[in-house]
C-alpha cells in the first residue's frame, strides 16, 4: 500500500508490519514510484521514525519509501540473534522485499543500517539499485585507531536510563546540541525504557547475543552499486576517514562530508541531506 503525498504523514498514518521469514517487521511507508528502503542506527531507543521520519515528507515526492524498524527496535519483533548481527539483518530485509513482492530497491542506511545496506549489497547485489551510506562502520580508519567504546552502551549501568543521559547521548550525535527539541529527547527515552527493548537490543541490559560488527571492509570492492557515502565531519563514533577508505575500495563511488555536523546527518543537515539523496538517485549517472 503506498500513500499520496498530499496529505500530512505522521508516524500513525504510515505504519505498516510484514512478515520477513521468521521475523515480523514494522515499517512506515509513503509515495509512489522506486523503492527507497532506509535503516536505522543502533542505540539505546532507536527506530526507523526518529531517525528518518522528517525525512520521509521531501523523499516520498519522489520514492515509495519505507523506514523500517530493525529487529529488536521499535515495534518489530525482538529474535535472540546467536550470529554475526549485521548479516541477519540483511537477510531478513531481503526476505522482507521479497514479502513485498519488491524485486529490487534503493537502499539508505545510516550507522547501523549503514553497515547493513553494506551487507545487502555485498551478498545480495541483484536486489539493491542504489546505495546511501550515512557515517557507517564497515570501513577502516585510516588515520586513528579504533575507536572507544561508544558511551551509549554505558546507558544502561550505574544509575541507569534517564531523561538526563538520554539527552547527553543525543547530544554527542550532533554538533549543535540546541537542535535537540524535548519532544526528540522523551521519545527516545520512552522507547529506550521499553522492557522487552531493554531485553533484547544489543544496548539493552540483556541483549548481548550476535556481534553487530563484520568485517566489511574485506569485501567492500564487490559491490556493484553505485554508491553515495555521506559523513559528519564531527561524528565523535567514527571518524570522517572511514568515507575515504570507501572512497578508496568501492568501485562506483562519490563521498559527501558535511562540516559542523555530527552522526547524525539526516536530521541535523535534513535540507541538504534529502536534497542529496534525491539528487543522486534521480539523475542518471555514468
Amino acid at each position: 500500500m503506498t500513500m499520496a503525498v498530499n496529505m500530512m504523514l505522521t508516524k500513525e498514518n504510515t505504519s505498516r508490519f510484514v512478515q520477513a521469514g521468521d521475523v515480523k517487521i514494522h515499517y512506515h511507508e509513503a509515495g509512489s514510484g522506486p523503492v527507497l528502503v532506509c535503516i536505522h542506527g543502533g542505540a539505546p531507543g532507536a527506530f526507523g521514525w526518529g531517525n528518518f521520519g522528517r525525512n520521509l515528507e521531501a523523499l516520498s515526492r519522489h520514492f515509495r519509501t519505507l523506514i523500517v524498524d530493525l529487529p529488536g527496535y521499535g515495534l518489530s519483533d525482538k529474535p535472540d540473534v546467536t550470529g554475526p548481527r549485521t548479516g541477519f539483518y540483511a537477510k531478513t530485509f531481503r526476505d522482507m522485499l521479497d514479502a513485498l513482492d519488491i524485486p529490487r530497491a534503493h537502499l539508505l542506511g545510516m550507522a547501523t543500517g549503514g553497515s547493513v545496506v553494506l551487507k545487502m549489497a555485498i551478498d545480495h547485489p541483484e536486489r539493491v539499485d542504489r546505495l546511501v551510506v550515512v557515517n557507517a562502520p564497515g570501513g577502516l580508519s585510516l588515520f586513528q585507531p579504533a575507536p572507544p567504546r561508544p558511551p551509549s552502551h554505558d546507558y544502561y549501568g550505574g544509575p541507569g536510563p534517564s531523561l538526563e543521559r538520554m539527552r547527553a547521548n543525543l547530544e554527542r550525535l550532533v554538533y549543535d546540541p540546541s537542535i535537540l527539541t524535548e519532544e526528540v529527547v522523551q521519545e527516545r527515552y520512552q522507547a529506550s525504557i521499553d522492557p522487552e527493548f531493554m531485553q533484547k537490543a544489543p544496548e539493552g541490559r540483556g541483549g548481548a547475543s550476535g556481534n553487530t560488527i563484520e568485517p566489511l571492509w574485506q569485501d567492500l570492492h564487490r559491490i556493484q552499486a553505485q554508491t553515495l557515502v555521506i559523513w559528519g565531519r564531527n561524528n565523535q563514533t567514527l571518524n570522517y576517514d572511514n568515507a575515504l577508505f570507501m572512497l578508496n575500495r568501492i568501485p562506483d563511488v562519490r563521498v559527501h562530508i558535511h562540516g559542523k555536523c555530527g552522526l547524525w546527518v539526516p536530521y541535523e543537515k535534513a535540507e541538504e541531506f534529502n536534497s542529496n539523496v534525491i539528487g543522486f538517485l534521480t539523475v542518471p549517472l555514468v
